[in-house]
């Protein structure tokens, strides 16, 4: 009975485990990729276009450093949280489109990647970033993809699809993150006791972690590229590859975590047995 007991405590700390590392990446996969796909390009194409319209003399080398500066800026993925936010937001609540305040990101990224422009000999006075900014948000091009894909998802979705966000917004809190890693840690203890050792709980614990490991690493991967086309295609218009890298760097540490859970299992026996002996004597 007890160790039926402890396979399915073993079990759902798997399960629990996994849900964790799906909690912690969620977003930044859906922000990497929207922002890789939609949001990069516009603003870093928006910048270097403005240049090429009013510096004829600049070269090409120097609009492929801003474009790169631009697109690999952590600002971009801010700017893209903001709008993701508003679209989930908008979507479970039935509430209406609002458009996000991203002016100062937009400004910021400007900023940070104006040094480029001046290593050239050119300068973009604050006007210059403003008109930039405004056309790219306040009816923008910015906004206006926003609005037509919020507007699109709205008249297109299931009441699957939208449960299936309704779950997104909550599993990606830390309310729900603290929940998990509390009932985990409360399974562990339970485990603990029941085997009576300071140790053994540690074999359990590492076969949850492993499951994970492979759960993450080998069987989530072909269900995502299975599942990335037919959804980006229908919200974005599109298909666009889903970058699931956070995801399996997770499934790589719990790998590492189920060798060093063996390690510890496999040192406290010995040590129990060399105790064993020597009482004997």
């Amino acid at each position: 009975m007890k160790k039926i007991f402890n396979f399915l405590i073993t079990i759902c700390i798997f399960v629990l485990i996994s849900l964790l590392c799906v909690s912690f990446c969620a977003k930044e996969i859906i922000i990497n990729t929207l922002s890789k796909e939609i949001v990069r390009k516009e603003i870093s194409s928006k910048v270097v276009d403005y240049a090429k319209e009013y510096y004829d003399d600049i070269d090409y080398d120097t609009l492929e450093k801003l474009e790169t500066g631009i697109g690999n800026n952590e600002n971009i993925d801010k700017i893209t949280e903001k709008y993701f936010d508003n679209i989930a937001e908008s979507i479970t609540k039935d509430s209406e489109i609002k458009l996000p305040d991203t002016k100062d990101e937009l400004l910021d990224l400007i900023n940070q990647n104006e040094y480029i422009l001046e290593e050239n000999g050119i300068e973009i006075t604050n006007e210059e970033k403003d008109k930039i900014v405004e056309e790219l948000t306040s009816d923008g091009k910015l906004d206006k993809i926003y609005e037509n894909v919020v507007v699109n998802i709205k008249s297109d979705i299931s009441n699957e699809e939208k449960n299936a966000i309704d779950l997104y917004n909550k599993i990606t809190t830390n309310t729900f993150r603290w929940l998990v890693i509390s009932i985990i840690v409360i399974l562990v203890l339970i485990i603990a006791l029941i085997k009576k050792s300071f140790y053994k709980w540690t074999y359990n614990l590492a076969i949850s972690f492993g499951l994970s490991g492979v759960l993450i690493t080998l069987l989530i991967p072909p269900v995502m590229d299975i599942i990335s086309n037919d959804l980006t295609s229908g919200v974005l218009g599109s298909p666009l590859d889903i970058n699931i890298n956070s995801l399996t760097n997770l499934g790589y540490i719990c790998f590492a975590l189920c060798a060093v859970l063996i390690i510890i299992y496999l040192i406290g026996n010995k040590i129990t047995k060399y105790n064993s002996k020597k009482y004997d004597y």
